[in-house]
């Protein structure tokens, strides 16, 4: 005789057989942090950078954070970004990305970037937390990194079936002997453009290329 399942654990896999629901924008973190005027700015097609950083991600550190929507469905967004090698296609700064591991849940890559006249290399250890839709991601401290310190984390909320809200933070701290409050303004002066350069891989679905770069 065959044996028959509990109906009560039938109850409890019905999620599991059907795949979670992705975060939606009824969430009450997706807007969290900004004004109604903001939220009706990002709700316009507009790029939002928060005037004040907060405290979240991996630790005190005061992250610099975003909000704007994306032209594709959820799954498109998070299939672009997870794959992170994909950013030396369209972020300007970023001459190369080397995926030296990837796993299910995380992966490690070191970017080669060009900041100013200076050539900086670091490897950064991603983690993908698949069913909340959200990465993050912090220095690798078993590598001689360039930087001092680097965290961040994309969290996506679904709008509709073609549309996305991103929610972004990042803090890179160059140089410890560097003044906290420039390094955040040169963030707040650099992030813009990288942000925009996101969108457009994004909304092309993975279609944008940067000026000048050359296919592998």
């Amino acid at each position: 005789m065959k044996a028959k399942i509990p109906l009560i654990l039938f109850i409890f896999l019905i999620p599991w057989i059907l795949g979670a629901e992705p975060p939606t924008v009824d969430d009450p973190q997706a807007w969290k942090g900004l004004t109604p005027e903001q939220i009706e700015r990002v709700k316009q097609g507009e790029m939002v950078i928060l005037e004040e950083p907060a405290q979240e991600g991996q630790s005190d550190s005061r992250l610099i954070r975003c909000a704007m929507i994306l032209d594709q469905p959820i799954d498109k967004v998070w299939e672009l970004l997870i794959y992170t090698p994909n950013q030396e296609k369209y972020l300007s700064e970023l001459n190369r990305a080397e995926l030296v591991k990837r796993q299910e849940d995380q992966d490690f890559i070191i970017f080669y970037v060009k900041l100013l006249f200076i050539s900086l290399d670091y490897q950064v250890n991603h983690h993908f937390e698949h069913d909340n839709y959200y990465m993050w991601w912090k220095l690798d401290p078993e590598y001689d990194n360039d930087l001092a310190h680097l965290e961040g984390y994309w969290r996506l909320y679904r709008i509709d079936e073609n549309h996305t809200l991103a929610r972004y933070g990042t803090k890179l701290v160059v140089a410890d002997l560097i003044p906290n409050s420039i390094q955040e303004y040169l963030t707040r002066k650099n992030l813009p453009a990288s942000l925009d350069a996101t969108r457009k891989f994004i909304n092309s679905g993975g279609k944008y290329r940067k000026p000048g770069y050359k296919e592998k």
